[in-house]
């Protein structure tokens, strides 16, 4: 999976996140995401050069599955507990659907 700057600066930013509210280390961030991204780019068959240049909608459902496929990880290891996961999880999704909405402006 190729991504771009922008991506793995996005990447970066919603790992910063999750580090400050779940608790995780960086690379356990970045391992998390990346291999949900990695999944849910499998399950649709696409890639990140077509997804980039699909429509805002196509980019919001994937990046709403990312988040529910973090979220859901999240709920499943009991050493990455938030006291308030829904609030977490609401800023991840929007560090990472803010990207893709000033792109296609």
């Amino acid at each position: 999976m190729g991504i771009s700057e922008r991506q793995f600066d996005l990447i970066q930013e919603a790992a910063k996140l999750l580090m400050e509210d779940i608790r995780l280390t960086l690379e356990e961030a970045i391992n998390l995401i990346t291999t949900c991204i990695k999944i849910e780019l499998v399950k649709r068959n696409v890639t990140m050069e077509t997804l980039n240049a699909s429509s805002l909608s196509d980019r919001t459902a994937f990046t709403r599955a990312i988040v529910h496929n973090v979220q859901q990880k999240i709920i499943e290891n009991p050493n990455w507990r938030a006291k308030n996961l829904a609030a977490s999880i609401e800023k991840f999704y929007k560090v990472l659907h803010k990207s893709w909405i000033q792109n296609s402006i």
